[in-house]
């Protein structure tokens, strides 16, 4: 029977590369004293970490930042257009993230499926939101996540309270 060299020379060659590979590896290794790596703890890899931490952006504050800076825009652009005696610029000063309230709103609500049927030009999209500023109730749609990114609304439906269900002012065109 023949000696298969092929397969012993691929395996040998093989072998060779693997030492000298650990031996590379165990060159960047840091030296241990007593169990610890660090004795002095004076090391820059260590404050480097502890720094990338402490800097790191709180990603949920800037989200929210975001997506009231979205809503609250696009509220302010619709009360401006339906009601601008009553939306001075002092007055639309007021609408701030304080000063309203907003939830975002899914299509399998029992309530937003009602919407759907009395107002059947609305279309759903994934980002829907609800925001009541006062009197003042706005349905407002995105097309991509608005506490991601800065945009303008996919759709927008504002309605407002009305002091009695017999008798209202629309206000002027």
């Amino acid at each position: 029977m023949r000696t298969p060299i092929f397969p012993i020379l691929i395996i040998s060659v093989l072998s060779s590369f693997g030492d000298l590979y650990s031996q590379d590896a165990g060159k960047g290794k840091p030296v241990e004293t007593d169990g610890e790596v660090h004795s002095d703890l004076k090391s820059l890899d260590k404050e480097y970490y502890e720094y990338y931490f402490k800097t790191l952006p709180n990603t949920d504050i800037i989200e929210k930042e975001k997506l009231e800076y979205n809503l609250i825009r696009s509220l302010k652009f619709e009360l401006r257009k339906i009601d601008p005696e009553k939306m001075s610029p002092e007055e639309l000063k007021k609408v701030n993230s304080s000063s309203v309230r907003y939830e975002r709103v899914f299509e399998d609500s029992i309530w937003m499926r009602g919407i759907r049927k009395q107002m059947g030009f609305i279309r759903f999209r994934e980002y829907m939101y609800v925001i009541v500023y006062e009197k003042y109730y706005c349905f407002i749609s995105y097309e991509m996540n608005p506490s991601r990114y800065i945009q303008t609304p996919f759709q927008v439906q504002l309605i407002f309270k009305r002091d009695s269900n017999y008798n209202s002012t629309l206000p002027q065109p």
